[in-house]
């Protein structure tokens, strides 16, 4: 059973059928009839992924042997959750999700064994307004939501009061986090733990849309950082939280803030990277991540040896202007060309756009490698120019501003 319907999963689900050399059936899980997996899977169940009864129930009446996702937060904890009950094999029990991706329980034991993080206060909705002598901004994050969505940076007290409305919407326990903003480069470092050792497989930087002042929504992943970050003082801080949460072949992702000699945790877990990280990984790294991921799922102790493959990577994520999305031109194109090395179609045809303040309205991404940075930037400028993005009026809205040079 597969936990959610994304493109992530499809990958999921492709490794998986390589691994029982198809001699498996899968059952996909997803409160939405539209993801792109569902053609990809022998079942598909319309059943809500947080709706931890109802997928055990299933899982029972199907009889299942494993139940997996990938890329994901929330669905982690009934992956753990149905694994328990069923006696089926976990790399994660409940307790490990909760401290893992609830931002509150991650934040208490970070501050007790000592792994840099912001300064911070949690509040429920009987919250009194008193905030510590803090400036602005500051950042609103709910504790348990996934991708991004109500986390907010805020300005003013107006601005604050308007985006804890909002925190409070997508917090599934009731509990949201005010925490110091904290300047500098954003740093998304990919790890495997193998064994009970972290192994680093890429560090990467996220570039955001400028125009969202508010949120933090990424267009871009790209590689080298543009920054002098130590590696062994990354490392280090992973370590810390392998060692810290008893962490055991498992990937981990920790996204962090780089200021000259500082580095603060702003969260991580114990899953990939979504939005087609996994392919990001494999691409700087050489590991095939989602390999060595149902392996380790499966039983199995894979051993990475990570090795460059480029001296410059890019992962693009491609927006939209509001509107009734159908089809993506030139990709195929482009790829043949050797422009772009892949790319992910994340929307069906026919689906609503209303905004681009999520990574949940992404409709595509694609990736760009080469040797240098004028090459990934050369080869981006043509794929900006090449692809359109067609309404059911056949116009172009594609947000093609959101691609400049900026490193």
């Amino acid at each position: 059973m597969i936990l959610a319907g994304g493109n992530d999963q499809i990958a999921l689900m492709e490794e998986i059928r390589r691994y029982f050399k198809n001699e498996v059936e899968i059952i996909l899980v997803d409160m939405s009839e539209k993801v792109r997996a569902i053609p990809y899977a022998d079942k598909f169940l319309k059943i809500s992924t947080m709706d931890k009864a109802a997928v055990l129930k299933a899982a029972r009446e199907e009889k299942i042997d494993y139940i997996l996702t990938a890329c994901g937060d929330q669905p982690l904890s009934t992956m753990a959750y149905v694994a328990t009950e069923m006696g089926l094999p976990t790399y994660l029990t409940e307790h490990d999700v909760r401290d893992l991706t609830n931002k509150r329980y991650m934040k208490e034991k970070m501050v007790q064994v000592g792994i840099p993080t912001a300064k911070h206060i949690y509040i429920n909705k009987t919250w009194d307004g008193k905030l510590p002598d803090w400036e602005f901004p500051l950042v609103v994050k709910p504790v348990d939501s996934n991708g991004s969505k109500g986390v907010k940076k805020v300005f003013s007290q107006a601005d604050l009061e308007k985006s804890l409305k909002e925190a409070f919407q997508y917090s599934l326990s009731g509990d949201v986090i005010i925490e110091e903003f904290k300047q500098g480069e954003e740093l998304s470092v990919d790890v495997y733990v193998e064994g009970t050792t972290a192994k680093l497989l890429s560090i990467t930087a996220s570039k955001k849309i400028q125009e969202n002042k508010d949120s933090f929504t990424i267009i871009q992943s790209y590689y080298p950082a543009p920054t002098d970050y130590k590696e062994e003082q990354v490392l280090e801080i992973c370590q810390k939280i392998v060692n810290a949460w008893h962490l055991h072949d498992t990937p981990l992702l920790v996204q962090l803030i780089q200021n000259e000699d500082s580095y603060n945790v702003l969260e991580f877990s114990a899953r990939m990277g979504g939005g087609s990280k996994y392919r990001l990984i494999q691409v700087l790294s050489g590991v095939d991540i989602m390999k060595v991921y149902v392996e380790m799922v499966m039983g199995q102790k894979p051993k990475v040896e990570p090795q460059k493959q480029y001296n410059n990577a890019i992962m693009s994520y491609v927006y939209c202007y509001p509107g009734i999305y159908e089809s993506i031109v030139g990709l195929e194109e482009l790829k043949e060309k050797g422009i772009i090395l892949d790319y992910f179609i994340y929307r069906g045809s026919n689906s609503a756009i209303e905004k681009s303040n999520t990574s949940s309205d992404r409709v595509a991404g694609f990736l760009v490698v080469g040797a240098s940075k004028d090459e990934v930037e050369n080869k981006l400028e043509e794929a900006n120019a090449t692809l359109c993005v067609l309404n059911d009026k056949g116009e172009d809205i594609m947000r093609h501003d959101l691609f400049q040079r900026t490193f």
